[in-house]
């Protein structure tokens, strides 16, 4: 078994070595690098470890996924070849056609500033930032190998005093990966507001074990002003008898967004994630896809949609694009509740094909089971409304904005099969029976229909 570890390591050394690396599409820093690479690996020839075995195995496929990236694109080479840090973040972009389009365009900006809490290192890497919004490149960086996991418990963007971006997150454990005597991890984030100032604090919190390790960096940036380009189609389909129409395409050098509206007398409610399979395709058979559980709507726009997809095409012209839509999560409008007598303690109305039962109310708390299975994902209930109307917004985690129409809420798994629903009831006065809208559920309409976008 040794012996042919040893062997494989030799054979997987030599193809190394055999590498050609084009002089006229790969910076000479890189090439150091490469060459570096191959002459530390001659070094150790005579230590052979499990560990180290995997640790070149991970080196081979970086370093070859590297110069493969750099070899296809060699404006991006030259460009990637000048950035400090860069070669961190090659793996997250080489596969975004629009991020990679527009670093070779000039828009991303190194920020390269980090902070040290207790062995662990975050680095704000970079930004990439247009009038609606920014992409965040970041790091984290610790050489304490006994670290068993790094949970990411928020990311924030402050401007003075005031919070501008908030993402909390629970049990989002850090893949990080293992380099000899270090671990890392690298990641973006992606944020839609055109409201952030240029002068910023990012915060993000990491809990490692008991504790959790707040950190906060100032940094300032520029907005790239550039204009959008918008596609009107204007045109109107029907799906299982809903229709949709198709309005526009919003184009940005960081997003690409299709604006959607439902037509108002459709029987059934569109729910969150309704559009996570749209997806455009042009002429050469590229596709650009939906980016998963990020439709919205639009304030003041209650019937309209926007769906933004997970590249932009901003630098690119093509000269035809279609949209098909896929599966689509929506139910019957008279479905989308159920109704809860409080004083009965009973589920006045609830879906045909019910997910919900062992309701309780006691202690000012009402409770009710889901059932799990692979569909836990797919149920969540933002909000109530009482008999006369009243709103009132359930409030699952983070900070708790005390205000008389936020309740505190919980939703978590308790077996395989199960997961609890649990709110507070409001501490003012209210009319019974609590009407609990659902805005997420395993429904879906699917029907395969085609747009010609341009």
């Amino acid at each position: 078994m040794f012996k042919e570890e040893e062997n494989k390591l030799e054979q997987r050394k030599n193809a190394i070595d055999q590498v050609k690396i084009p002089a006229d599409k790969l910076h000479f820093a890189v090439r150091q690098g490469f060459e570096k690479a191959k002459n530390e690996r001659a070094l150790k020839r005579n230590i052979i470890r499990k560990r180290s075995t995997w640790s070149i195995v991970v080196a081979v496929i970086f370093l070859i996924s590297f110069v493969t990236s750099i070899t296809v694109s060699p404006v991006f080479a030259s460009k990637i070849a000048l950035i400090p840090g860069m070669d961190k973040i090659v793996a997250l972009i080489k596969q975004d056609r629009g991020l990679t389009a527009a670093i070779e365009n000039d828009f991303y900006q190194p920020i390269n500033l980090s902070q040290e809490k207790n062995g662990i290192t975050v680095t704000l890497d970079g930004v990439i930032a247009d009038k609606k919004g920014m992409v965040i490149f970041y790091s984290v960086y610790t050489n304490q190998m006994d670290v068993g996991s790094l949970e990411l418990k928020y990311i924030q963007l402050w401007s003075g005093m005031n919070s501008r971006y908030r993402f909390d997150l629970n049990d989002s454990v850090l893949p990080l990966t293992e380099r000899k005597d270090s671990q890392f991890f690298i990641s973006t984030e992606h944020i839609e507001s055109s409201k952030l100032e240029e002068e910023l604090f990012w915060a993000i919190g990491l809990k490692n074990g008991e504790k959790i390790e707040h950190f906060k960096i100032p940094f300032s940036y520029k907005k790239m002003d550039v204009e959008s380009k918008n596609i009107v189609v204007n045109k109107e389909v029907t799906i299982d008898g809903q229709r949709i129409k198709v309005k526009e395409l919003i184009v940005d050098p960081i997003r690409t967004v299709v604006r959607l509206e439902e037509n108002p007398h459709n029987s059934k409610k569109l729910l969150a994630r309704a559009f996570d399979e749209l997806e455009l395709k042009d002429d050469l058979g590229r596709t650009w896809s939906a980016l998963p559980g990020n439709s919205y709507k639009p304030l003041l726009n209650g019937d309209v949609w926007d769906v933004p997809l997970k590249e932009s095409f901003y630098f690119y012209e093509p000269n035809k694009l279609s949209l098909t839509f896929g599966k689509i999560a929506a139910m019957d409008k008279d479905q989308a509740y159920i109704l809860i007598d409080i004083e009965s303690k009973a589920f006045l109305k609830q879906p045909s094909e019910s997910l919900f039962s062992n309701l309780k109310v006691e202690n000012d708390k009402v409770s009710f089971t889901i059932e799990a299975d692979n569909n836990n994902d797919f149920v969540y209930f933002p909000r109530f409304t009482d008999a006369t109307g009243r709103d009132f917004i359930i409030y699952y985690k983070g900070l708790f904005p005390s205000t008389a129409n936020y309740v505190r809420g919980s939703l978590v798994k308790v077996s395989k099969e199960e997961m609890k629903l649990e709110f507070d009831l409001p501490w003012e006065k209210f009319t019974n029976p609590l009407r609990l809208e659902l805005d997420s559920y395993p429904s879906w309409i699917e029907e395969d229909v085609k747009v010609d976008i341009k």
